[in-house]
């Protein structure tokens, strides 16, 4: 019955045009129709549960709102159900529900917020993400299957760099998962983290010299907060201790 729900249009006027909704993002896109650009249209994803009154009052409120029903035909709409689906709620960081997302037409956040929206807030959310995108975030759940894929050396330091910034950053979600996935994948990355310990933002430092240190199990020194020279230093010694018994792979 709830996945009937799901799947049939919601409207709160007969003459509004109605919502409809898929219950998963490659339903979504594969019954879209592209735009005469070729474009793909932005999504907005709602996660809820059965159980979630909040969840129940945006689908009855505002979903059926002309205010929110107007922008039916500017995105494709999806309504995940998180117990059904934990892993894809998971590799949204889904921790409070409802939660809603929207993505542009490559599958990246541009727009976020959790919890209950009004109608009228809704519809200013929307406008904002059409018209004031935030920078494409990528999930990730996505940065780290790539890592695990066979990709060239550019592709695996640009991977490594959106994970170290997700790692510098104060949000603590997704943390372990991350920290697991540099350490499944080898020596391989060392280098480009070691390269990542140089760089000029604070954050950026301290999270690849952690990464580095969990990922390798060296007891290495490094200070992110130390002079340049200092921390050059710091990096040599980690840069010869990689070099150390062919534990960097062969080039």
């Amino acid at each position: 019955m709830v996945w009937l729900l799901l799947l049939l249009p919601l409207t709160g006027d007969d003459d509004a045009p109605a919502i409809a909704f898929h219950p998963t993002l490659v339903e979504a896109r594969a019954g879209e129709v592209p735009p005469e650009d070729g474009e793909r249209l932005p999504m907005v994803v709602n996660f809820h549960a059965p159980w979630c009154s909040w969840c129940r009052k945006m689908q009855v409120d505002t979903f059926v709102d002309p205010a929110v029903t107007a922008f039916a035909d500017k995105f494709l709409w999806v309504r995940i159900d998180s117990d059904e689906h934990p892993d894809v709620a998971a590799r949204f960081e889904v921790t409070g529900l409802p939660d809603t997302f929207v993505l542009n037409g490559k599958d990246e956040v541009i727009a976020s917020h959790p919890g209950y929206m009004p109608p009228d807030q809704f519809a200013d959310f929307l406008t904002e993400a059409l018209e004031n995108p935030q920078p494409p975030r990528v999930l990730i759940g996505d940065l780290l299957a790539r890592l695990s894929e066979d990709q060239s050396d550019e592709d695996r330091r640009d991977t490594l760099t959106h994970i170290v910034e997700r790692l510098s950053a104060p949000d603590r979600q997704g943390r372990q998962e991350s920290l697991a996935a540099l350490a499944n994948a080898g020596p391989q990355i060392w280098q480009d983290l070691l390269d990542l310990m140089a760089d000029e933002r604070l954050a950026i430092r301290a999270a690849a010299g952690g990464a580095l240190s969990r990922a390798s199990g060296a007891d290495l020194p490094f200070d992110p907060f130390a002079d340049s020279a200092a921390r050059e230093q710091q990096i040599n010694d980690w840069r010869e201790w990689i070099a150390a018994e062919d534990r960097l792979p062969a080039i």
